[in-house]
């Protein structure tokens, strides 16, 4: 008779049902053990488990022996007791290193239930993790092997005689999001609230590109291209996220070699082979994606992945890069005789498994947007090569003005930081390192600098003639202006998250997008109703317009209203923050800061001309309301205003003046009459004046002039705060490190 402790024997009928126990008892029979143990102290299983299996370590005599019990769920998680014999049968000598293994046979239990028994991976429950338990240089060094293995070791023999299928994208893409891509599951319902679903736009505008929507390559049909691929398929796991694989340790060090595969109960003879190794790709990058990574790396890992390159390599953590280079470096070498139709299936398998973990419930907001996100470039990274190679029309197709999107939250929206993450106030940051210079052309006093997304420059003049670069300086298809001139002062926005700008005619907005590859596409003039309207310093995500009389956030894509706050009277000078979550506003003495969802903030100014502060003037100087400069950081961290008397710096996340000073007579005699006039704010609040055609420093005691040769037109700065651009009255253009 089978001896277990009250106390386990309690536990495992509180966990696992009463029914359990006499299965136990059957076995014992059987098997002739005398004595089962729960393991002690109580083992908890390390990693996650999606298919709400519960697992015990037991230990059982005689022979003595460790052995997990372990209780799989009815429906698909059932099959994992037939799906390891399969695939323990398929390949004896991988088997025998690297698949757990059944000692046992499974016992189905009556409410649909299956009890199945597994050695431990690596024979010891305190010398064996899970890889997603590893730290960086040991995570990265066990994927290399894990991922040989899955291609070199396991498919080795199924690899000499495989003959690649052809297939539809559609039907690929499909089969393999399985069970999760009709109408009712997580997957749709996941896409009808992003918005690119049910209405179903063919192409959306995401990370300053032209995409193909993922959902509809899946759905497939007319509105986007489907052409074939070659598909080798194999041995797969179905399910290899980081908590599948263990690796035991031996002496402190990590066994790479030894790692074992667990739950298999998605194993297939006929998978994709490159599913697998997306799976471990996107399970190993999902921790950086939600809460390690700033906005402007995540896109930027988002086209290493897809694309590498060593300007989006040169932007991303070296964790993060390391690893997406053990995955995609290491399958390549392993794949090497098959490596361009490897890379395309590739490209596909990430489309379909990015799709597939925004169905995973594990996964916040964040994390699935990316993915979405990820899924969007990695399909048109396909069709942009499936083109290439074959010799068609220019990609992507020309707009379909009725059809395209320019307007999908989640892959629009990149975010930004938020104030109470940024940096404490630092008065003296100086770029550091110029990048790189060119000859822009531009030779205009008028003529408006930007940053646009991936680290781009945008040069606007004076006439709407826009001249664009890449992060390294290349030149980027532009834009002809027109016979009028734009507004007077810094009437042109750049956009920094779609390769879009807006530049204010009079009476009248133009939006100008750059599609990749698609030349220019303006929009239709938005014309403003009553009086004189004007562009708002800064923004990025959104802009903003005024009348002087109210204040309004819009959208990049056509001019239409996101929000109305009203302006003071007397306004003297206005900024917003990248998503104009924060409003700063000005009149002569006074700043309002407007903070969404938050109280505003009010807060006073010294603000005199200098030759009105002595004197016989004095006394008229209440008829004079002096102008001020206003810039709000990219996160709307800090908001700094610049009068003819002062400079000040708030934190908006308290409400607090964390700097103060007053100018100096050289400064305020060079105040007056100053054109090019341009402040900005960093996201530690430092703040950059360009008056007079010369950029100084005024958050430092005393006010400081950058050094530089000829005068300045325009200056930016990056929407992560890393680079500074200037534009010079020459036409010279640098790109400095901030």
């Amino acid at each position: 008779m089978l001896h277990i402790p009250n106390e386990d024997a309690r536990f495992m009928r509180e966990t696992c049902g009463p029914e359990v126990i006499d299965v136990l008892e059957k076995q014992a029979a059987k098997h002739a053990w005398t004595d089962l143990y729960l393991h002690r102290p109580e083992w908890a299983a390390q990693g996650r488990s999606y298919t709400d299996a519960v697992l015990l370590a037991i230990e059982v005599a005689p022979p003595a022996q460790q052995l997990i019990l372990k209780i799989v769920p009815a429906g698909a998680p059932g099959r994992e007791p037939a799906a390891t014999a399969a695939a323990a049968a398929a390949v004896k000598n991988f088997t025998d290193q690297h698949l757990v293994k059944q000692p046992f046979d499974p016992v189905p239990l009556s409410d649909g239930r299956t009890l199945m028994f597994q050695k431990i991976a690596g024979h010891s429950l305190q010398t064996t993790t899970t890889v997603g338990g590893l730290d960086g240089q040991h995570r990265v060094r066990v994927i290399e092997q894990l991922i040989r293995g899955l291609l070199s070791g396991w498919n080795a023999e199924v690899l000499k005689q495989a003959v690649p299928e052809s297939v539809r994208v559609s039907a690929f893409l499909r089969e393999e999001l399985n069970d999760v891509w009709p109408g009712d599951g997580s997957l749709q319902a996941w896409g009808r609230s992003l918005g690119v679903l049910e209405l179903a736009p063919p192409w959306l505008y995401s990370d300053g590109m032209r995409l193909p929507n993922p959902y509809l390559m899946v759905k497939g049909g007319p509105a986007l291209p489907d052409p074939e691929l070659r598909v080798l398929r194999g041995l797969g796991h179905g399910d290899l996220h980081l908590d599948n694989v263990l690796v035991p340790w031996m002496e402190g060090t990590v066994q790479a070699g030894a790692y074992c595969l667990i739950d298999l109960c998605t194993f297939s003879a006929r998978a994709d082979l490159g599913g697998d190794v997306a799976t471990v790709l996107l399970s190993a990058l999902i921790p950086f994606v939600e809460h390690e990574l700033p906005p402007d790396q995540r896109h930027a890992l988002l086209r290493f992945i897809v694309a590498p390159h060593a300007t989006h390599g040169a932007y991303i953590v070296p964790r993060a890069k390391e690893l997406v280079q053990s995955v995609t470096m290491t399958a390549q070498q392993e794949m090497s005789h098959w490596r361009d139709s490897w890379d395309a299936q590739f490209l596909l398998s990430l489309t379909a498994r990015a799709l597939l973990f925004t169905t995973y419930t594990g996964i916040g907001e964040a994390g699935r947007g990316w993915l979405v996100r990820l899924a969007a470039h990695a399909g048109g990274e396909f069709l942009a090569r499936t083109a290439r190679r074959q010799g068609g029309e220019a990609w992507p197709p020309p707009l379909d003005l009725g059809r395209d999107s320019f307007t999908t939250t989640q892959f629009s929206a990149v975010g930004v930081a938020r104030s109470r993450d940024s940096a404490a106030f630092m008065p003296d940051q100086e770029p550091q390192r110029r990048r790189w210079e060119t000859d822009s052309g531009v030779r205009d006093k008028r003529a408006v600098l930007g940053f646009g997304p991936d680290h781009t420059v945008v040069v606007v003049d004076g006439q709407g003639r826009v001249r664009r670069w890449s992060v390294g300086g290349d030149p980027l298809p532009g834009a002809e202006g027109r016979s009028a001139r734009i507004e007077v002062g810094h009437q042109a926005l750049v956009s920094s998250l779609t390769h879009s700008l807006v530049t204010a005619w009079p009476k009248e907005l133009e939006i100008l997008c750059f599609p990749q590859d698609a030349g220019v596409f303006r929009s239709d003039p938005f014309h403003f109703d009553g009086g004189e309207n004007y562009l708002v310093t800064s923004g990025g995500d959104v802009f903003a317009t005024h009348d002087r009389k109210t204040l309004t956030v819009r959208n990049f894509e056509n001019g239409s209203v996101v929000e109305r706050v009203p302006c003071p009277a007397s306004l003297a000078a206005s900024a917003v923050s990248l998503d104009a979550s924060v409003i700063a506003m000005a009149r002569s003495q006074e700043v309002f800061i407007h903070r969404r969802g938050r109280p505003t903030l009010q807060r006073p100014m010294a603000n005199s001309i200098p030759h009105f502060r002595t004197g016989l003037l004095k006394k008229f100087s209440s008829m004079v309301s002096p102008g001020c400069q206003l810039a709000v950081s990219p996160s709307g961290s800090h908001v700094g205003c610049v009068t003819f008397e002062e400079v000040l710096v708030w934190s908006t996340e308290d409400g607090k003046e964390v700097y103060r000073r007053k100018l100096t007579d050289r400064e305020a005699r060079e105040a007056l009459g100053g054109e090019g006039m341009r402040l900005l704010c960093t996201e530690t609040g430092t703040l950059f004046c360009l008056k007079r055609g010369r950029l100084s420093c005024p958050t430092i005691d005393g006010g400081i002039q950058l050094r530089q040769s000829g005068r300045y037109v325009d200056v930016a700065i990056s929407r992560d705060g890393r680079l500074m651009a200037m534009l010079g009255s020459e036409g010279r253009l640098e790109v400095w490190d901030l």
